[in-house]
C-alpha cells in the first residue's frame, strides 16, 4: 500500500472529528477532509510544509471546515433576505433568468464545435482543464484557449447580462 494511502487511512478518522467539531455534518466532514488530502496529492510537487504534514492538514481542514461554515451562513442569510422579497419580484427574477438561460444556450449551440465541446465539458460536465485535454487528446493550453475564446463569443453573441448569469447561476 502507497504511504499516502497508508497515511490517509490511519488519520482520516481524526481529521474527519476535528472537520466536524466545526461543521456538524457527517457527509460535509468527511468531504472537507477527502477534499483536503485530494488537494495535497494533487499539489504534491508545489506544497511547502514549513511543519509536519500532520500539522499542515490539520490546518488545511481546519480553515476548509470555516469556509464551509461561513458558506453556510451566507446561504443562510441570502435565503432569509430572499424569502422577505414579495412574490412578483421572485417571480419576474425567475421569468428573466428563463430568458437568459434561452439566450445563453443559444449563444452556445452558435460556438465552433470543438470550442462547444470543451466549453461544456468544463462548465456543465465539471471536468478539469487536464481531464478534458485527456480525453480529447489535446494540450491543456488549446482547452484554456477555447474556454477563453468560448467566453469571448459568448459575450459577443449573448451579451454582458448572460456572461454574468452564467457566472453567478451555474459557475458558483
Amino acid at each position: 500500500m502507497p504511504v499516502f494511502e497508508s497515511y490517509y487511512k490511519e488519520h482520516f478518522k481524526e481529521f474527519f472529528l476535528v472537520a466536524h467539531k466545526y461543521v456538524k455534518s457527517v457527509p460535509v466532514s468527511q468531504e472537507i477532509v477527502n477534499d483536503v488530502f485530494v488537494k495535497i496529492w494533487e499539489d504534491a510537487g508545489n506544497i511547502m510544509i514549513d511543519s509536519s504534514l500532520k500539522a499542515y492538514i490539520y490546518k488545511a481542514v481546519v480553515n476548509r471546515s470555516i469556509n464551509a461554515l461561513n458558506k453556510q451562513q451566507k446561504e443562510k442569510q441570502n435565503q432569509r433576505e430572499f424569502a422577505q422579497l414579495p412574490q412578483e419580484f421572485y417571480e419576474e427574477k425567475q421569468i428573466e433568468a428563463h430568458e437568459l438561460k434561452v439566450q445563453l444556450y443559444k449563444a452556445i449551440d452558435n460556438l465552433p464545435d470543438q470550442c462547444k465541446k470543451v466549453f461544456q465539458l468544463s462548465r456543465f460536465e465539471g471536468l478539469k482543464q487536464q481531464e478534458i485535454a485527456d480525453s480529447l487528446g489535446i494540450s491543456i493550453k488549446t482547452v484554456k484557449n477555447h474556454i477563453t475564446h468560448a467566453l469571448k463569443l459568448l459575450a459577443k453573441y449573448a451579451g454582458k447580462s448572460v456572461i454574468l448569469f452564467l457566472i453567478i447561476h451555474i459557475f458558483l
